[in-house]
């Protein structure tokens, strides 16, 4: 699976294993070591040692924690990623990042602060179970 981004620049996200559809409303914390996608409503944080991917009409009112991470939909809570978070011009983010890089497609909105680079959050991604 692509990871949202223009072709040729090689950037791929695991093997999605999760799917929230879209008439889905979940109550709580996710957590799994595999990818997620999500299309539904998680009133909850998402947690992953793997990707996540938040489709046009997911939303997620609570912190997501993974290595990478794509929003195409809404983030109301703060965003941890061991690699790169890419905000595409759909996506919306209200709360803090953390990620060793980011991107931010014009249309994308980020309401919050940043920690970008090396390290930003490598200490705080810890293994799910």
């Amino acid at each position: 699976m692509s990871f949202l981004s223009k072709k040729g620049e090689g950037r791929t996200v695991d093997q999605i294993e999760n799917v929230i559809g879209r008439s889905a409303i979940v109550h709580g914390d996710l957590k799994a070591e595999g990818a997620f996608r999500i299309d539904g409503t998680i009133e909850g944080a998402v947690e992953s040692t793997a990707g996540v991917v938040i489709g046009e009409a997911g939303v997620v009112r609570g912190d997501v924690r993974a290595a990478d991470v794509v929003i195409a939909g809404q983030v109301i809570g703060n965003v941890m990623c061991t690699g790169h978070l890419e905000i595409v011009a759909t996506g919306k983010v209200e709360g803090d990042i953390e990620a060793k890089s980011v991107r931010v497609e014009t249309g994308g909105v980020f309401r919050g602060a940043s920690r970008v680079g090396e390290g930003a959050s490598a200490a705080r991604l810890t293994s799910v179970g």
